[in-house]
């Protein structure tokens, strides 16, 4: 099916895309780095970075809903900030580059299902990969509407998960009589340097990333354009309450926290709670590696222009081979991915978006308040310091 006759998209189908981008490795990574930092300075750091990522989402949004063509990032910056002489140059070496930090990004999701897979079932390596990516890689070849529907019931199921896990850890505590070591640890805590609060906002912002996801939503809303910043915010808007509920729960249930939140979580309730936890890991991981295998398959089909099959294969397979090489934990994946995101973003974007909207003598979708020059300067300073936070030292 090609990219431009997928179908129709309801709108919490498009809120479920852009949210199912953002949930997985970042939520479920992020109490680590906030328990490091403390309470009171993460809350700040996450509530700043909700707001600079909804500021680009929407300019992303404008972008999309504003040239009209269903195309994705690539194809728009060839057409708005790769022109001139050397422009397919640019344009083949954007592809080559994103193309790395996407398959990057990925092969953090099959490594990180693997280990969740081990611990959770006991299948060693590398059946627990390829069992995840059997699962994650089918949904990108079957179509804009079949993401949509399949993001949509994988979060409902995330809900029903998360209630039972919630429910229980709140017994727990009531029983206990007094909250966790995390939780008590993470009150008192401070940031020991610079870098872990570069490093806390540098996650933040990745958690709430769904740069590529924003053109499907808005080409399934075309015919409704007035719901397409609604679906961006409410959809960064999921991702920042599962952040506060994920972090909150494992604080309170764990005396200490990992790196994929929900296992230690899971662990401190029972065997009976692992399992839960695991499936809620696998689901978190599932949406994001759907939505963001989904938006390279497209990218894939429109440059080489070849079929959706082969566009898939070359959007999925590679991530399983990266993951069984070995070349580094779910953490280092999650933030590497991070960072070459935000360095792509902040260089390329906002010239991208100036010569769009100097086409335009008025903003598609974008609030009057937002189609300002200060904003563009919000979104450089954000996601530079994103970058430098993916890239220091922990």
């Amino acid at each position: 099916m090609s990219a431009k006759t997928d179908g129709r998209l309801t709108f919490m189908e498009a809120t479920a895309i852009i949210a199912g981008y953002g949930i997985g490795g970042g939520v479920l990574a992020l109490p680590y780095l906030i328990a490091r930092n403390g309470l009171a300075i993460s809350a700040l750091i996450v509530a700043a970075a909700y707001g600079a990522s909804l500021v680009l989402h929407l300019f992303i949004a404008e972008l999309a809903a504003g040239d009209g063509s269903g195309k994705q990032i690539v194809e728009l910056f060839n057409k708005y900030l790769f022109t001139g002489k050397f422009g397919s140059v640019f344009t083949w070496a954007f592809f080559a580059i994103m193309g790395v930090v996407f398959l990057t990004n990925l092969a953090a999701y099959v490594a990180g299902g693997d280990e969740v897979l081990a611990q959770a079932l006991g299948i060693p390596s590398p059946w627990g990969a390829v069992l995840f990516y059997l699962a994650a890689a089918t949904v990108a070849a079957l179509g804009l509407k079949a993401l949509g529907r399949a993001e949509k019931w994988a979060l409902s199921g995330m809900a029903v998960l998360f209630i039972v896990l919630g429910a229980a850890s709140a017994v727990s505590r009531i029983r206990a009589g007094t909250p966790a070591l995390a939780w008590q640890s993470a009150l008192r805590a401070l940031p020991e340097d610079a870098n872990g609060i570069l490093a806390l906002f540098g996650m933040a912002m990745f958690c709430f990333a769904a740069f590529f996801s924003v053109p499907q939503a808005a080409r399934g809303l075309r015919d409704r354009p007035r719901l397409i910043g609604k679906a961006v915010a409410m959809g960064l808007g999921i991702n920042g309450f599962l952040i506060v509920l994920v972090t909150g729960l494992s604080l309170i249930s764990s005396d200490a926290v990992t790196e994929i939140a929900t296992v230690a979580w899971a662990r401190s309730l029972g065997l009976w709670a692992e399992y839960i936890g695991a499936a809620f890991v696998i689901l978190a991981m599932l949406t994001s590696y759907w939505s963001i295998s989904f938006a390279l398959s497209s990218i894939v089909e429109e440059r080489l222009k070849s079929s959706r099959l082969v566009s898939w294969l070359l959007a999925t397979a590679p991530t399983l081979i990266i993951a069984l090489a070995g070349l580094g934990g779910f953490m280092g994946f999650m933030r590497t991915a991070g960072g070459g995101i935000a360095i792509l973003i902040a260089l390329l974007f906002l010239p991208a978006y100036s010569r769009y909207r100097g086409t335009k003598s008025a903003a598609a979708i974008l609030p009057a308040a937002l189609d300002k020059g200060y904003a563009l300067w919000i979104i450089g300073i954000a996601y530079t310091l994103m970058a430098v936070g993916s890239a220091v030292s922990l």
